[in-house]
């Protein structure tokens, strides 16, 4: 079925408001004034044109209908105002449906706090509609100045505000966004740490658990806690983890246990501004070296938001400590061992 261009018609919850039962007690209601806004409405469908924003791990698909006259007696009773509007004064619908965007928005973090806040521009003027938090088909009436020509739409979230300049526009159907959220699919990819012996040096050291695995983001613009990367920047989203480590040294005479220092963990992506930001990974109350010998975080590094590809390099410094000092000098074991794993992923 081939879709039409300009225009778009979404239906909504309940099929029922959009019938006018012409009952006498309409011409007792008050008319709607201009900027009241109407809203949790349940009409007949809304006809209109179609455009759509996409926001952090959400994409809101909107229909707006041209400025009319009159609107369902049943939805103007349920709150009160005449269902035909005065000369100078004209409805317009609007609903918008909650989908979800391509590709491993996760990523982002997007905060269930903060909701996208909606507003509608008539000639200029802003009329607010609130808060979109719930799923779903939703829709809303605005009352608009009869000689508003001019129609479009706000979504602000998080700080930053996308505009739809026109709703009626027969080539722009999207916000003025990020190209980012609109062209790129976010993505991310696993990589495993490259083998690697530890105990190169004496023989005698061993290392066991030198094992650490990345995930690593594609460039997106914004992350939870730290809101939307500024312009011409972009945020790459790593979560890095390094396993416990067990270190001896296995002398002829006895065998030594060392207790690992919290490591020292370095990670860089070429061409990012300055060291990563750390955040702790799931429910560990903070990032880095952990209780058990294991380091985990997440690390987020500001790139150019040009940036293919990105590359990690990843360097583990482990020290550790004779647990016995005597037993370890008697067994010729050196008293601290220092090893380093490197590599890029």
């Amino acid at each position: 079925m081939t879709r039409l261009p300009h225009l778009a018609v979404l239906p909504l919850l309940l099929a029922v408001a959009g019938c006018s039962s012409g009952s006498d007690a309409d011409d007792d209601l008050p008319p709607a004034h201009i900027g009241q806004v109407i809203s949790d409405v349940f009409s007949s469908d809304v006809e209109g044109r179609h455009t759509y924003v996409v926001l952090p791990g959400r994409r809101y698909d909107f229909t707006v209908s041209r400025p009319h006259q009159e609107i369902g007696s049943l939805v103007a009773e349920d709150v009160g105002v005449s269902p035909e509007a005065p000369d100078d004064r004209r409805f317009v619908e609007i609903a918008w449906e909650l989908n979800v965007p391509p590709g491993d928005t996760f990523v982002m973090e997007a905060p269930e706090d903060v909701s996208p806040m909606l507003a509608l521009i008539a000639d200029g003027e802003r009329y607010r509609l609130g808060a979109m938090d719930q799923e779903g088909v939703r829709a809303a009436i605005v009352v608009v100045p009869e000689e508003a020509d001019d129609i479009g739409l706000e979504i602000e979230y998080d700080g930053l505000t996308q505009v739809v300049e026109d709703v009626y526009d027969a080539v722009i159907t999207r916000a003025d966004g990020p190209d980012s959220l609109y062209l790129e699919a976010p993505s991310v990819r696993w990589e495993n740490c490259p083998e690697t012996r530890l105990e190169k040096g004496d023989p005698a050291v061993s290392v066991h658990g030198a094992s650490c695995q990345a995930n690593i983001s594609s460039p997106v613009p914004y992350f939870g806690p730290l809101g939307w990367a500024p312009p011409g920047r972009a945020w790459v989203v790593v979560r890095f983890l390094a396993g416990a480590l067990q270190v001896g040294y296995d002398a002829p005479s006895d065998y030594v246990e060392y207790t690992e220092y919290p490591d020292e963990v370095r990670l860089r992506i070429e061409g990012a501004s300055g060291a990563p930001e750390l955040f702790p990974l799931g429910d560990n109350v903070h990032a880095g070296s952990q209780d058990d010998g294991s380091w985990e975080a997440q690390a987020v590094f500001s790139v150019d938001d040009t940036l293919q590809d990105p590359r990690l390099s990843f360097r583990r410094v482990v020290t550790a400590l004779a647990e016995d000092h005597v037993a370890a000098a008697a067994a010729g074991a050196p008293d601290e061992l220092r090893r380093v794993h490197a590599g890029e992923l």
